[in-house]
């Protein structure tokens, strides 16, 4: 019988590295180093990943993969589950405007994790992430939008197939496996999105896409053991669509699966925030500097942007660094006041400070009929700065910057990854460490995880 699960495991296990185009293996290499560094300066700057790395690292076990920070190895899942943690902690990693979630910070520690545990060479790893963006991505696209709606975090109820889809073709396993692998990680889908609503909440965010990265990886090492789940685990009577979505997009799921790879369509942040506040930011720079005022001159700052944005990114008065990345209102203020909203800008000590927190009080959000409208196609928002005297300065943008349609330059990426990894490593060790993933065909997977 096929199913949408055995149509996955025709797709992961016979993907090879040399159905990829070189414009696909770039992209890729380019999201490793990009979440790399992403995840270096979160175990840096966040104690959330601090505690689940610390725990695991005493919890000990077979030595596997290695653990961000420890230079250790220890158990495939833990690792994952470890170093995904520290890989959204920052929310600076990498997207998917259709699918609504962050598949590299599930994906790429998986398999990582499962390239370890295999043994497995450069241009398998490579191949495994881009099956699982693929899979976790398609997975997204076609549940939306009402699963996030009912207030599902798209990230966490998705990676596990995503996680699986890696890990699978990584780890050999067979079309039968594979297919029961997607059976059990279905059986693992979970996450709310109420830990954007709360100060508290948004600092264990990390949880889902965490526990995501290690369900897919630990679906295929049973597989592999010969444990199987549900078949229809996506169209059964009670499966995966019907509990997640009211209204599924069923032909996304497997429309020209393997003729198009979705990696290629993700988006690269440069703001350590919810992507719904980023067009917010660079419309809010852009249109400070054509004011030529002061921060400390303005006297109200207009946010008009698509309802989503402000209910997932709309916190007011944030007292955590975590909660100011869910924060249209903070993140605008800190990006005039400090001319940045970096890793490192989202900290205790910006959070504190009364001019940042006065500016962020000037910030109205304005939910906009026009900008409804064009979301998902567009995630705009239109920023107008007005001064004491009554005289404004508006922009717009229609896309934030690391789009596909508005793509972050190869510099601002590797400059992102260099201030990034500098939260935790020297700078020779991270330009080291740049090298070796850009030319990963030319290293071992040994090789990178000893640098992280």
């Amino acid at each position: 019988m096929e199913t949408i699960s055995s149509r996955y495991a025709d797709f992961v296990t016979t993907l090879s590295y040399e159905d990829l185009d070189p414009i696909t293996v770039t992209q890729t290499k380019k999201l490793i180093l990009d979440l790399l560094g992403v995840s270096l300066a979160g175990y840096s700057l966040m104690e959330f990943p601090q505690i689940v790395v610390k725990y695991f690292a005493e919890l000990g076990g077979a030595p596997e993969a290695t653990i961000i920070e420890t230079k250790k190895k220890f158990p495939a899942v833990s690792a994952a589950m470890a170093n995904a943690s520290c890989a959204h902690a920052l929310d600076m990693d990498d997207g998917h405007r259709f699918g609504a979630l962050h598949p590299g910070a599930v994906i790429i520690p998986a398999a990582i994790a499962a390239a370890e545990l295999s043994h497995a060479g450069p241009k398998k790893l490579v191949t495994g992430i881009v099956a699982g963006y693929e899979v976790m991505i398609r997975v997204g696209m076609a549940i939306l939008p009402s699963s996030l709606t009912r207030g599902f975090h798209i990230t966490g109820i998705t990676g596990p197939f995503g996680s699986a889809a890696a890990s699978a073709n990584i780890l050999g396993l067979t079309r039968e496996q594979t297919t029961g692998a997607f059976g059990m990680a279905g059986l693992q889908a979970s996450g709310l999105i109420q830990v954007n609503h709360e100060i508290e909440g948004a600092k264990v965010k990390p949880i889902n896409p965490a526990r995501a990265s290690m369900s897919g990886l630990f679906s295929c090492i049973l597989a592999e053991k010969g444990a199987r789940g549900p078949l229809q685990i996506f169209e059964g009577d009670d499966g995966y669509l019907k509990a997640f979505s009211e209204e599924d997009k069923h032909d996304l799921l497997t429309r020209d699966l393997g003729e198009r790879f979705e990696i290629c369509n993700v988006y690269i942040k440069l703001y350590a925030a919810c992507r719904h506040a980023h067009a917010p930011i660079d419309a809010a720079v852009e249109a400070f500097q054509k004011s030529s005022v002061a921060p400390s001159e303005i006297r109200k700052i207009i946010v008009e942007t698509y309802e989503p944005a402000i209910r997932l990114a709309g916190m007011k008065r944030v007292t955590t660094p975590s909660a100011g990345r869910f924060s249209i209102p903070f993140s605008v203020a800190l990006a005039i006041a400090r001319n940045d909203a970096g890793a490192d800008k989202y900290c205790d000590e910006n959070v504190k400070d009364p001019f940042i927190q006065q500016l962020a009080d000037k910030v109205e959000m304005v939910e906009s009929e026009r900008w409804n409208a064009l979301y998902p196609q567009k995630r705009g928002a239109t920023v107008t700065i007005t001064d004491g005297k009554g005289k404004s300065w508006s922009a717009e943008v229609e896309l934030a910057k690391g789009e596909p349609e508005n793509p972050a330059s190869w510099e601002e990426v590797y400059s992102k990854f260099l201030n990034n990894t500098s939260q935790l490593i020297s700078r020779s060790q991270a330009e080291e460490l740049g090298e070796v993933i850009m030319n990963l065909e030319k290293h071992s997977v040994e090789q990178l995880t000893k640098l992280i």
